[in-house]
């Protein structure tokens, strides 16, 4: 299932993402709409704006976990001496959790989709006080 494409990860002018990396990326944005319990027919195509954000901040942390230790620029005189590929990592991490946490049933839902008997619908949070 097809959440994003190549086309949607062009906003960063360091890293430029591959087709494994989209794909890494929908088959996470997949695994959450499955923890809602969804099914593949029950999954809104396109998908939202949050759902896809979400997805081209999960490739590129996978593009930039994968470049890490390459960027030549590095210099041991103390000038510089973090790559760009770490930076971009722990900024698509953070960003990607963020993004993620804002997720809910309703992002991934088609319209008419019942919430009945799905995963994270009607909890009840109950104190203890």
């Amino acid at each position: 299932m097809d959440f994003i494409t190549l086309t949607d990860c062009t906003t960063d002018n360091i890293l430029t993402c591959e087709d494994s990396d989209v794909s890494y990326a929908n088959s996470y944005l997949l695994a959450l709409a499955e923890g809602f319990g969804l099914s593949d027919d029950e999954i809104r195509i396109p998908c939202s704006a949050l759902i896809r954000r979400t997805g081209v901040a999960k490739a590129y942390q996978i593009r930039a976990m994968s470049m890490v230790g390459s960027d030549s620029t590095v210099m041991a005189d103390g000038s510089r001496n973090e790559d760009i590929y770490l930076q971009k990592y722990k900024l698509y991490a953070e960003l990607t959790a963020k993004l993620e946490s804002r997720l809910s049933f309703a992002d991934f839902a088609a319209p008419g989709t019942s919430g009945a008997g799905k995963g994270g619908i009607g909890v009840i949070r109950l104190s203890r006080s």
